[in-house]
């Protein structure tokens, strides 16, 4: 049986009218456009479940490291505690030095008749309370840490004499250990 050619469009010059023109261009062209259109939207579709795929290994992976961070904060507290405790420890080692250090010249720029009552080193300052048994004695020593190389900012923060006990001077001086 031979092909029967069905027009639905019968008339010629219906092609050549606005509303022709329009529908034979949206029934070649148009098809295209709408085809390639559902072509994007499909592949935005299956991006959006790789997309959510994704989002959820993220999600799984980030309780899983803050499963991980929660169960080592306890040992990460203590080593921090441990990392302090070392850094102070090598503060009071630094201050140690420069206790004995100082001790020692102490020792000898100090003339006889110098007694120390308390000496105290707290990290750059240094604080003496001491009697002397004479006058020449505390001038010689007064001296002796003005000259000193180790110490600067010599200041004498008291003196008083001491009559109960004879002629004891009894004297205060803060220092600044270079």
């Amino acid at each position: 049986m031979p092909a029967i050619k069905i027009n639905l469009l019968d008339r010629p010059s219906f092609e050549k009218t606005p509303l022709g023109a329009f529908l034979s261009w949206a029934l070649s062209y148009g098809r295209y456009i709408v085809v390639c259109t559902e072509i994007v939207v499909l592949l935005a579709f299956i991006y959006r479940f790789s997309l959510d795929r994704k989002i959820t290994d993220l999600t799984e992976e980030i309780n899983d490291k803050t499963a991980i961070i929660q169960a080592n904060s306890a040992f990460e507290a203590q080593y921090r505690i441990l990392q302090n405790r070392f850094i102070e420890i090598g503060k009071i080692f630094d201050t140690q030095d420069i206790s004995l250090s100082t001790l020692k010249h102490l020792e000898q720029i100090t003339p006889t008749g110098i007694k120390f009552t308390t000496l105290n080193v707290s990290g750059k300052n240094l604080t003496i309370s001491a009697q002397a048994d004479s006058n020449l004695s505390l001038s010689t020593f007064i001296a002796n840490l003005k000259t000193s190389n180790k110490l600067a900012q010599i200041n004498l923060t008291g003196l008083n004499k001491n009559l109960s006990q004879g002629s004891q001077i009894i004297f205060q001086i803060s220092s600044v250990i270079r």
